[in-house]
């Protein structure tokens, strides 16, 4: 009898570890499908609405305080992404040159792995370039 216990405890521990691994699994989905990409969108007016409800949740805002914020945060939110991709581009041309003047000094492997890795930063950042709605056609 005592081998029955001990087996189904371990199939009871094995079964919560799996539904938590699984749940995790869910939540982190979720994080990288709905929730990052609003908060770092800044483009459309669903990200701005994110951004404003979040700042209302947490300073408990009236709804006349929101309508007067409404303006000045979406602002905000405009001016950030027309400055982030300023910087973006100069980032990208910069690390360009600095990769271009590397070249030289690499052989043949490490120009190529050199080349895919900027290939690869590169694109991670090329989507603050990228106008409202624009996707990315390669």
């Amino acid at each position: 009898m005592a081998k029955r216990t001990k087996l189904k405890a371990g199939c009871g521990l094995v079964s919560v570890f799996l539904v938590g691994v699984f749940c995790g699994a869910f939540v982190l989905f979720f994080l990288l499908v709905k929730v990052v990409p609003l908060s770092e969108g800044w483009r459309d007016e669903e990200s701005k609405e994110f951004v404003l409800n979040h700042l209302a949740n947490r300073l408990k805002l009236t709804d006349e305080q929101i309508e007067k914020i409404r303006p000045i945060a979406f602002s905000a939110l405009d001016e950030r992404y027309a400055r982030r991709k300023v910087y973006v581009d100069a980032d990208i041309a910069i690390t360009g040159k600095a990769f271009e003047e590397m070249r030289e000094i690499l052989d043949d492997a490490q120009e190529k792995k050199a080349e895919e890795m900027f290939e690869n930063w590169k694109k991670g950042k090329e989507r603050f370039l990228l106008g409202e709605g624009e996707v990315k056609v390669e």
